[in-house]
């Protein structure tokens, strides 16, 4: 198995034709074809099923698949490093941020980048916990920032941020922010809410079961942005971290009040893998992830959040 049998099963498992893949990778289709060949045979497996629409991955062309990319972008990321001069970094760092903190911390990034690491491409992936956990873990990012909730022996994580989580409803409601209000109280008011598994969820599930209490659920929503809609449109009421919702406070939209109650909080931490190595120019975009998530704390950008990390 070598470089380029990897490369001609990656892109024949994208373009689903042998031709296709030939052209792609500027050689011959016997050629091609024969790297597959030699693929399947040293395997003993067949990756492709060979149909009138093209090819298709078998299950084990689909394992196969995973680790392919994982190994590709392992050896262009090493290629990177070891070829930089001057100790210049480039290459392309793929970073995965809650969408509560997207807007808060996606541009600072970005503009540090630009200014400090012209030669690096930033990619950014907005998505929740859950699916970062599963992204990092897949080796689809390099590193995240997440709800530190749920262990992982594939990752390890640096709390950096406490949040505590508020009620959220229309600028018509009577919340106040200096007003907190107990489960009992909103356990009669229709909430918009992520549904499970989503980390939020199990949250506030946990805190409602511990005080024996149900939820009066308006609609189930896994988009941050059509929550908050919702809630403006007076449909309901929502429970979020402040920064989630900078901006319309700052628009008027909504108003928010403190939830009286210990487990309505939560950790923000920075997560790396710990299955693979990690580049010298991963560790120092971390560094830099760490560093804008402190001074968005120091200079209460970071709205509701308060610095845990010992460093």
């Amino acid at each position: 198995m070598d470089i380029k049998q990897l490369r001609a099963f990656l892109t024949i498992s994208e373009t689903r034709n042998i031709t296709k893949a030939a052209a792609m990778l500027n050689i011959v289709q016997p050629a091609v074809s024969r790297q597959i060949h030699l693929l399947e045979e040293e395997l003993g497996v067949e990756l492709f099923e060979r149909g009138r629409h093209g090819m298709s991955l078998t299950q084990e062309g689909k394992v196969l698949e995973d680790y392919a990319r994982r190994a590709l972008k392992e050896i262009e990321a090493a290629k990177m490093e070891l070829t930089s001069k001057d100790g210049a970094l480039k290459g392309t760092v793929h970073i995965g941020i809650l969408a509560s903190l997207s807007e808060l911390l996606s541009v600072a990034l970005m503009r540090v980048m630009k200014k400090k690491f012209p030669d690096v491409n930033l990619k950014i992936s907005v998505g929740y916990s859950g699916h970062l956990k599963e992204w990092l873990e897949a080796g689809e990012i390099d590193l995240a920032l997440l709800y530190d909730s749920v262990p992982s022996k594939f990752i390890d994580s640096h709390q950096i941020v406490a949040e505590q989580l508020w009620l959220i409803g229309p600028y018509s409601s009577d919340l106040h922010q200096s007003k907190a209000v107990e489960l009992a109280e909103i356990s009669e008011l229709p909430l918009i809410l992520p549904y499970s598994p989503h980390q939020l969820r199990f949250l506030i599930d946990h805190g409602f079961q511990i005080e024996k209490l149900d939820l009066k659920i308006a609609a189930e929503i896994n988009d941050l942005n059509v929550q908050k809609q919702l809630v403006k449109e007076g449909l309901g009421y929502t429970i979020l971290p402040l920064v989630a919702v900078k901006s319309d406070l700052q628009q008027k939209t909504i108003k928010v009040a403190p939830i009286q109650h210990t487990e309505f909080s939560r950790n923000i931490a920075i997560a790396l893998p710990n299955t693979r190595h990690i580049s010298k120019l991963v560790h120092v975009i971390a560094g830099e992830t760490f560093n804008c998530c402190k001074i968005a704390i120091e200079t209460k950008a970071w709205l509701g959040g308060s610095w845990i990390s010992d460093r």
